[in-house]
């Protein structure tokens, strides 16, 4: 895999984002309001990764308390099975980190088989169903890690980054 570069977003990128939302997550995407709740929230993240003038990856975060949890997760078909999604949860755990968090927590629909397994596979651990959990009645699993103390040499440590600051993610 190649390795990427990612920003954090701001409420200039609505519209992308949205754009993205409606590629992604063509039955259910997030509404645009939602959207800029989260870009406009001080304990909300947003990380994008930009090529070709549009949106190929995104990761929305809400820091509650000592808490992270992932709103969503979201790679554009072209891209995917790349480790992209993967190397993005590993962000996530870096922030988390950063931030004193004990635990990232994140909701997954029980069609979403690809994504369960990517969370499998990075740690988390199913703790319930929650049964008509998404607004067109579709059930979740609630999933959850502990945040690792450890700095791991898989995912690079945030500094105080500000927005539209990159990340790079090489490897």
């Amino acid at each position: 895999m190649l390795g990427s570069v990612f920003r954090i977003a701001g409420p200039v990128d609505l519209e992308a984002l949205y754009r993205f939302e409606m590629l992604c997550f063509k039955d259910h995407p997030f509404r645009r309001d939602h959207i800029a709740w989260i870009l406009g929230n001080d304990r909300a993240l947003t990380l994008v990764e930009d090529a070709d003038e549009a949106l190929t990856a995104v990761m929305m975060l809400l820091f509650e308390g000592r808490t992270c949890r992932v709103l969503s997760v979201g790679v554009v078909p072209d891209a995917r099975r790349r480790g992209i999604a993967t190397r993005l949860m590993q962000i996530a755990e870096a922030f988390s980190r950063k931030r004193g968090c004990a635990t990232i927590r994140l909701e997954v629909s029980t069609e979403n088989l690809a994504a369960i397994e990517l969370y499998r596979r990075l740690g988390y651990r199913t703790d319930g169903v929650l049964y008509g959990y998404y607004s067109w009645g579709e059930d979740a699993y609630s999933m959850e890690k502990p945040v690792p103390h450890a700095l791991s040499e898989a995912a690079p440590e945030p500094s105080a980054i500000s927005p539209y600051e990159s990340i790079n993610i090489n490897r």
